[in-house]
């Protein structure tokens, strides 16, 4: 906004002059300007200059009030994650929920929901409790890997649909 203004004036300075040499004149090399011999034209002029730099003045204020609250924020999340806090803020990283679901069913953080879901589908039908029904041993551990897969399925499904984890 401050170019905006600053465009405005030398327009408007250049306006009020009528050549180049007038403008140097008037406003100098510097662009630091001198009287016109005009008292209106001297008025209006630091009518301008004040009101231009006050702006300035307040837009550097919010600059640095945001920039403090910004800081501020900054050094509460950072004493939140240090303090072991349980709520979850995107830009601290992922929940390990989330994490060992992915690494459950052998995926990377962020895959794609289809590739999530195919992986699921094909561990699932590895892992079914009817396929690996020889032995009670056998039927035991394909149990609880498919308890496990779907857990991390669903874990996943939730967190894409919602952006929560189910805390059930």
């Amino acid at each position: 906004m401050d170019q905006i203004f600053d465009r405005f004036e030398r327009m408007f300075k250049s306006w009020v002059s009528s050549t180049v040499d007038d403008a140097e004149e008037l406003f100098g090399k510097s662009g630091a300007r001198a009287s016109s011999g005009d008292s209106d034209l001297d008025a209006a002029m630091d009518e301008l200059d004040d009101f231009l730099n006050v702006g300035r003045t307040e837009t550097e204020a919010r600059e640095r009030d945001r920039a403090r609250r910004e800081r501020e924020a900054e050094a509460r999340r950072a004493a939140g994650s240090a303090s072991g806090s349980s709520a979850y803020s995107r830009s601290s990283g992922p929940p390990a929920a989330l994490l060992r679901a992915y690494r459950s069913l052998g995926l990377a953080y962020g895959a794609p929901f289809p590739e999530v879901k195919a992986a699921y589908k094909r561990l699932l039908m590895q892992n079914h409790p009817d396929r690996n029904a020889a032995t009670p041993d056998q039927l035991r551990r394909s149990t609880e890997i498919s308890a496990t897969l779907n857990a991390a399925y669903q874990t996943i499904e939730t967190w894409q649909t919602t952006g929560k984890l189910d805390d059930s």
